[in-house]
């Protein structure tokens, strides 16, 4: 016995809007116009930083400058002027509306003040003011390196993130949900009473510097002997590499299996290094 499929009704879609139709929500700042000169910059500019920034915590894949991320979660949320002709209803009056609003951007991705909380209250400001009392929810599926969840979170927006990979799961748990949980309380490694009050992450990052020294010493107890010093030399990196027997009859030795045995390439001011 045959059986009929069920009907389904499909709703059509909406007809695309003409160029001279009104915006349905009035556009966001991101539509319009961005100063892009100064997120660039502030973009390359973070490849520089070596301290205290999360992207050298650990190296992973197609890493976001940070400052682009914040730029366009930012400018994703906050109306552009011309979305409020009421209160802007020139072009002169928007443009001068928008270019506040490209100072308030141009300060917020500087690294400097990523911590400024004067900066990241009056973008937040700004955002509750586009969006009212109910902010709109983050999803970041592909953390990543967690610089989605990371800024969402700096500008008071409810984040929500997750990947198939526990790697980068792990590293956005040490740069965001770890941090938070242990903010503020004193570390746990014995005679730890250098301060009375311990603020932020001073606690957590005083027990990651303990327990990192003291694993650095087992390892060297454990494994120190196939990492002797060269010469009294200290030995930054090591190459590992398979071997083969030398088929030179005069000489009884090993060879490395090595396809090139150049460290760093030349660069600007800087010489190339390689193993002889």
């Amino acid at each position: 016995m045959a059986c009929k499929r069920p009907r389904v009704q499909i709703p059509s879609a909406p007809p695309p809007l003409m160029a001279n139709e009104a915006h349905p929500r009035g556009p966001k700042l991101i539509e319009v116009a961005l100063p892009l000169e100064v997120i660039n910059r502030e973009s390359a500019r973070e490849t520089y930083l070596r301290r205290g920034h999360p992207t050298k915590w650990h190296l992973w894949w197609a890493r976001r400058p940070l400052a682009a991320v914040r730029a366009v979660l930012w400018a994703s949320l906050v109306d552009d002027p011309s979305a409020h002709p009421d209160r802007f209803p020139s072009e002169e009056d928007q443009k001068t509306e928008r270019k506040r609003l490209f100072d308030i951007l141009e300060r917020l991705v500087v690294w400097e003040n990523a911590h400024d909380e004067q900066v990241l209250q009056e973008a937040r400001n700004e955002i509750k003011a586009s969006c009212g009392d109910v902010l709109p929810n983050i999803l970041d599926p592909f953390v990543g390196g967690g610089g989605g969840s990371l800024e969402a979170l700096r500008l008071g927006l409810p984040a929500f993130g997750g990947d198939l990979n526990p790697v980068p799961v792990l590293i956005t748990r040490a740069t965001i949900d770890i941090p938070f949980r242990f903010a503020g309380q004193p570390p746990v490694y014995p005679n730890s009473k250098e301060l009375t009050t311990w603020k932020g992450t001073q606690g957590l990052a005083k027990d990651i510097y303990f327990f990192g020294e003291w694993i650095l010493e087992q390892a060297r107890q454990r494994i120190g002997s196939l990492y002797p010093p060269i010469d009294g030399a200290t030995v930054n990196a090591w190459i590992w590499a398979r071997t083969v027997k030398s088929p030179d009859p005069s000489w009884n030795g090993h060879v490395p299996l090595v396809s090139n045995w150049v460290l760093r390439s030349a660069k600007k001011n800087k010489p190339v290094i390689w193993i002889e």
